[in-house]
């Protein structure tokens, strides 16, 4: 279920963003726009916590990395407060307090932010498999060749005939 926001600053409405977000029973926010990433927003404990979605892999890191240093660049979180999670592979970092408007609504719009920039890559990353998937199932015709086995291998193979051994120690004891 989409969640549609509209964000408000100093009563004017900036821009109404689209996320693919729910509302937890605590008021915690999650949002599932991400390819790689689940992103929790407790607004209890006013944290920004990143956690990897199904596959773990190594590009994880690299994404919850790009996402964390978005939102330093746009002043949301504090830089100090970024560690690993309590979870396996996530990682977290506070919210400081806003001068003026609210502070979850920044947070939100930042990551509506990032989820927008960071999908081209990920759609470019998918049309790439599938076009190699469909190269190594469909090959072009001057891309292989014809396999033959009677052609290729025979009875016999190489210099010396099977089971004759000129060395070894079966030579050695004889009866």
């Amino acid at each position: 279920m989409a969640l549609s926001l509209k964000i408000t600053i100093d009563n004017r409405v900036i821009e109404k963003i689209l996320l693919n977000a729910r509302k937890t029973i605590d008021g915690n926010i999650i949002i599932r726009d991400h390819p790689e990433l689940d992103i929790l927003i407790l607004s209890g404990t006013s944290k920004v916590v990143a956690l990897p979605k199904d596959q773990m892999d190594d590009e994880v890191y690299d994404a919850q990395n790009r996402f964390f240093k978005f939102l330093v660049q746009r002043g949301v979180i504090d830089f100090s407060s970024i560690q690993s999670g309590n979870l396996f592979m996530s990682m977290e970092a506070q919210i400081p307090e806003a001068d003026s408007g609210d502070k979850i609504q920044f947070v939100l719009y930042a990551c509506s932010l990032f989820v927008d920039e960071e999908q081209p890559f990920y759609d470019n990353l998918q049309d790439f498999e599938d076009e190699v998937e469909k190269q190594l199932l469909e090959p072009e015709s001057d891309e292989y060749t014809k396999f033959d086995p009677e052609e290729h291998h025979a009875e016999t193979k190489g210099s010396l005939p099977p089971r004759f051994v000129r060395w070894g120690i079966s030579n050695i004891y004889r009866l």
